[in-house]
């Protein structure tokens, strides 16, 4: 990259898995190029965790939700006037290839070529050293700092505590509520203290009848209860993550957790050498595992067993 300006503009609007991953990515970029400063352009909801990245120089947002397309525009003409000198597109979508075409950044890289001339190279190799794939690193992720004290659990001196990521986007990806109160029922029995971890209506419910149904003192249920900077720095704490494919379980992952990701319809798409470096997975015995059919009716994860995944997460616990 000698010759080359130093300015930055890295574009990862959303979501929480993929903001997480394109983290070490920037990361990467700004270990092999310490004198580049990297503006990092977000959706608002994100805004709070990359702007506590050591290698996330400034930080520009979008509300996404308020401004809509309006609010793309204004972003689109801000950067223009900031005179940017390289474009990092970690997106593969027509509306970044779009925004690439017309930010006017001479160097423009990204992932995937969706319209002619959008970008100037479609390889990450110059920008960033590559010796150290993502499975590999050990961690990519700086954990908010924050004051609210429901994001810190007090539990015996001595005691294991354990996140449950019990919610995932789509239902299929879920591992159904009877696993969970199953798997809270053996925990309990060894005197493990479980945290249950998510947002949203349904995940809400979810964790009201894990509570209700298994009526341990050792649950603890943090769903709906936390911002996602503040359910960060939570699993900041945390001993083991057990999760479905969710943003949470890359950023347990990221943190440098030990995960038990569980597996139907979809794994993460950055490879198969990611799952494996999870302290265990488990994937569904259906033929189609993998399918991709994120609208199908079969609940492929209750094929996982809660003995099956308690097992996993004695084996690590025994490596702490």
């Amino acid at each position: 990259m000698s010759g080359l300006k130093k300015d930055v503009l890295f574009l990862r609007f959303s979501s929480l898995g993929d903001v997480i991953l394109a983290n070490y990515t920037a990361m990467r970029i700004k270990e092999k190029n310490p004198d580049f400063r990297l503006t990092w352009l977000v959706d608002s909801f994100y805004a709070d965790i990359v702007r506590t990245q050591p290698w996330v120089d400034d930080v520009m947002v979008w509300d996404r939700k308020r401004t809509k397309n309006r609010g793309f525009l204004e972003i689109l003409r801000q950067v223009r006037r900031r005179h940017f000198d390289i474009l990092v597109d970690m997106h593969v979508s027509d509306r970044t290839s779009l925004f690439s075409l017309l930010c006017d950044i001479p160097l423009r890289y990204g992932c995937c070529k969706r319209f002619p001339f959008s970008h100037t190279h479609f390889s990450f190799d110059d920008l960033m050293d590559t010796t150290l794939p993502v499975n590999r690193c050990k961690r990519y992720l700086y954990a908010p700092r924050t004051a609210n004290e429901a994001a810190h659990v007090s539990v015996p001196a001595g005691s294991m505590t354990i996140g449950l990521a019990i919610g995932a986007s789509y239902a299929v990806k879920r591992w159904p509520v009877r696993r969970w109160i199953e798997f809270c029922r053996l925990a309990e029995s060894k005197g493990l203290y479980l945290l249950l971890l998510g947002s949203g209506a349904d995940e809400i419910g979810m964790a009201e009848e894990i509570v209700s149904e298994a009526a341990s003192r050792y649950i603890i249920n943090k769903v709906g209860a936390l911002s996602i900077t503040d359910t960060i720095a939570l699993i900041n704490d945390l001993d083991i993550v057990v999760s479905g494919d969710t943003g949470l379980m890359h950023v347990a992952r990221a943190l440098g957790k030990p995960v038990v990701g569980l597996f139907g319809p979809n794994f993460p798409g950055v490879a198969a050498e990611y799952v494996d470096s999870l302290g265990k997975k488990y994937i569904c015995n259906c033929r189609d595992s993998g399918c991709e059919k994120l609208e199908c009716s079969r609940q492929c994860l209750e094929d996982i067993s809660a003995a099956d995944v308690f097992e996993g997460v004695e084996d690590l616990l025994s490596n702490i």
